[in-house]
């Protein structure tokens, strides 16, 4: 389970898509108030306009019925996201804080770097209707509320235990496969593989399946549940380094199979893994006292919406 603390505060700003929005402005129509704060109409509608180019770019069209049924919905999400961003900015100011502190900015360097790119930080913030000075208000909220979070090692021992899937190697297997049409075929591959004849360039030459003239019938690894049942029964049952005796049948035809490697499910020993699920375990107890405070903090809030602006039920 290798999750940074900053990616679990990026799990929790991605699961409540927090922004901020408007605050304090004055004049011009309002879509909600926030605790007497107002989130203008102009600056909302250039939230979602600049979200829409986002999803247009990532392959939404907005003029087609898929397009039209989501656009109210994220129209809903941005207002909503804005007005829980509007009172995190409120606790910002209420808590003194400093969005600009050293530590504020390393953390969102972080999320930056585990993003990928520029791009794709940038498009995401737009995307979720926020700015930089708005996320750092929301980490340096989240610094404030969890900095006394601790955990005990019965804490990190109990959460390795309730988690110890994330932490362990699950059964795999490496393969290649020929994927013909008919049953025929799959056993007259056998027989010419009987002979010596290289699966790999076989495959390039027999098998059907899309790129397998360049890959040679490559599947990688994968683990249980990722390929349909005839085909993870016989690759999971076959013994490293041979070819199927015969054919497979799937929904997708036959298969002729070679498995490369097969590696048993494995679980670490806690003392080599104790210092990762600590940390774990910390981020954990963090984003829950935290979106317990959050939670409080929208169930006390005032909010007014404009006529129009309040979402259905």
């Amino acid at each position: 389970m290798k999750k940074s603390r900053v990616g679990l505060i990026y799990g929790v700003l991605a699961l409540m898509f927090v922004t901020t929005g408007c605050s304090s402005l004055v004049g011009g129509k309002w879509a909600v108030k926030v605790n007497e704060s107002s989130i203008l109409v102009k600056d909302y509608d250039a939230r979602v306009t600049e979200a829409q180019k986002i999803y247009e770019k990532q392959g939404m069209k907005f003029d087609t019925d898929q397009g039209k049924q989501a656009l109210p919905q994220i129209k809903n999400q941005l207002l909503d996201r804005m007005i829980e961003g509007e009172l995190i900015a409120q606790e910002v100011k209420k808590l003194g804080l400093d969005p600009e502190d050293a530590k504020v900015k390393e953390q969102e360097d972080i999320i930056k770097k585990n993003m990928g790119d520029e791009t794709t930080f940038q498009d995401t913030l737009v995307q979720q209707g926020m700015t930089e000075p708005e996320l750092r208000n929301f980490l340096a909220v989240y610094e404030k509320v969890t900095s006394d979070v601790k955990v005990s090692d019965e804490d990190i021992k109990n959460f390795y235990d309730q988690n110890i899937s994330y932490y362990s190697q699950p059964e795999s297997v490496k393969a290649r496969h020929i994927l013909v049409k008919t049953e025929d075929e799959a056993k007259a591959i056998i027989a010419q593989l009987s002979t010596g004849v290289n699966f790999e360039q076989l495959a390039k030459e027999k098998s059907i399946e899309p790129g397998a003239n360049e890959s040679g019938g490559d599947l990688g690894t994968f683990t249980k549940g990722k390929m349909v049942p005839e085909f993870e029964t016989a690759a999971f049952a076959q013994e490293v380094g041979t070819f199927s005796s015969a054919p497979v049948k799937t929904e997708f035809g036959y298969h002729v199979i070679k498995v490369e490697a097969h590696t048993q499910a494995s679980s670490p020993d806690f003392a080599k893994v104790k210092d990762q699920v600590g940390q774990d375990a910390l981020n954990q107890a963090k984003d829950t006292k935290f979106q317990t405070y959050f939670d409080d903090l929208r169930k006390n809030a005032k909010i007014e919406y404009s006529q129009g602006y309040k979402p259905e039920s």
